[in-house]
């Protein structure tokens, strides 16, 4: 028998409390931060010298580009801000340094100026890659007519973050540089941005995994796949997009539940432009009850589902094998669907699944305490160059201190008191779950 009733009050009850502790801590400290950032929400968009977070950008310049950009957002006043709130939240600069941080945030007119840094990144020829950028460009306004969505942004690791404007005002009226002095596009384009280069730019930039992602041009891959791009047919070729997908795959929980948990979290307490959580347990589990009937093998997946949830949200202590089998069951559900979660929940299962596990570590840790979990949980390490897909997917699969969603389940799942010390997480991550700790929190 499911004991989803369980799993649920408690899960709700942990939440209560961690809410009422949050507020009657934080509630002055967050009064004062959103204050600063939204008091030049009238104020042009330029560079202000004397935000602390202004350091980040000194050292970048934007890259060279067949088409340059005629929005770099990165020294504007908004972003400086946004970046400045995230390290003081997080009290970043204590572990870790901050310029890591500090590449282009590109606020993109055209279509063009959106997809060019990704073309070329392509290994082809000059002609295909210009073929590729009017595909791309056809294709995104061809769903944006459609479907009404598309794609708003994408971090490009130690490169650029970079903001669909054409897409932000596509049903608008508007010039996309209008959109700024609208408060609800304003708001969407900083969720944006605090998503793709503040959570996604964050793992990459900081963890162990995101490094390796890096090296290995992994990160870029999967941005290619995610706009549906090919760039060669060899062998190898094939073997690394297969290896991307594993990677990516295994760790989609843990990335996309952390930059929505992100982009809520500070929509929320600092700008006031967005309800967290995004997501609550009673939406998903409705979701996954309400699967079509005359779906093959309904009953099957909505039971390993449901039981999923229950291992992964309970309160039972629960064997890491076994927290790896209710991951996985996340991490490989059918792609198939996808369409119908999203008709559901607004995002694929995987996204909603992450939030809330990230909603189990703000609980139990302590919101301070999240980013840091995110980067232990990412504290993983492999060499795909010297490794088959068959050994890769050995690892990532069937060992739960190398996956990450795992790692990331298991830490949700610790309690500490007091609670966001950094330090008694790191001491019990090691103590209970025998995890390796990055040499900067140690």
């Amino acid at each position: 028998m499911i004991d989803l009733e369980n799993a649920k009050n408690s899960f709700n009850e942990k939440l209560d409390k961690q809410h009422a502790q949050h507020v009657a801590k934080l509630g002055e400290e967050l009064r004062i931060m959103r204050a600063g950032l939204l008091r030049d929400f009238k104020r042009s968009l330029l560079p202000d010298s004397n935000c602390r977070a202004a350091e980040l950008a000194l050292s970048w310049r934007a890259p060279h580009s067949l088409i340059q950009p005629l929005v770099d957002m990165t020294n504007s006043a908004r972003f400086q801000e946004l970046d400045r709130a995230f390290i003081t939240l997080f009290n970043l600069d204590t572990h870790y340094p901050i310029n890591h941080l500090g590449y282009p945030t590109v606020y993109c007119e055209r279509l063009e100026e959106f997809f060019a840094p990704i073309v070329e990144q392509m290994d082809i020829s000059s002609e295909a890659r210009n073929m590729e950028l009017q595909n791309l460009i056809h294709k995104t306004e061809e769903t944006a007519q459609e479907q009404g969505g598309g794609i708003f942004g994408y971090n490009l690791p130690g490169k650029g973050a970079y903001l669909n404007g054409w897409l932000f005002t596509f049903d608008t009226q508007l010039a996309p540089r209008q959109a700024f002095s609208f408060p609800d596009l304003a708001h969407r384009i900083y969720r944006t941005a605090i998503h793709e280069k503040l959570g996604h730019g964050f793992l990459s930039a900081y963890s162990a995994l995101g490094q390796v992602k890096n090296r290995l041009g992994i990160s870029q891959m999967e941005i290619a796949r995610r706009f549906g791009l090919r760039s060669t047919d060899d062998p190898i070729s094939s073997l690394r997009r297969e290896q991307t997908a594993l990677f990516y795959r295994t760790s989609q929980l843990l990335e996309e539940g952390w930059s929505t948990w992100l982009e809520t979290y500070m929509g929320a307490s600092i700008m006031k432009s967005s309800t967290h959580p995004r997501y609550n347990l009673q939406q998903v589990i409705d979701a996954i009850q309400s699967l079509p009937v005359d779906l093959p093998d309904c009953n099957e997946i909505q039971h390993s589902l449901l039981t999923a949830i229950v291992i992964l949200f309970g309160d039972k202590d629960i064997p890491d094998e076994t927290l790896l089998q209710a991951v996985l069951v996340f991490d490989f559900v059918d792609t198939g669907l996808d369409e119908f979660f999203e008709q559901k929940l607004g995002q694929p299962l995987r996204y909603a699944i992450g939030e809330l596990m990230l909603i189990q570590a703000e609980a139990n840790l302590g919101f301070q305490c999240v980013p840091y979990a995110v980067l232990l949980a990412a504290n993983v390490t492999f060499d795909p160059v010297n490794m088959g897909l068959a050994d890769l997917r050995e690892l990532l699969c069937h060992d739960p201190r190398l996956n990450p969603d795992v790692r990331l389940a298991a830490l949700s799942r610790l309690k500490l008191n007091p609670r966001n010390d950094v330090h008694v997480l790191v001491r019990q991550a090691a103590a209970e779950l025998s995890f390796s700790i990055p040499v900067e929190l140690k």
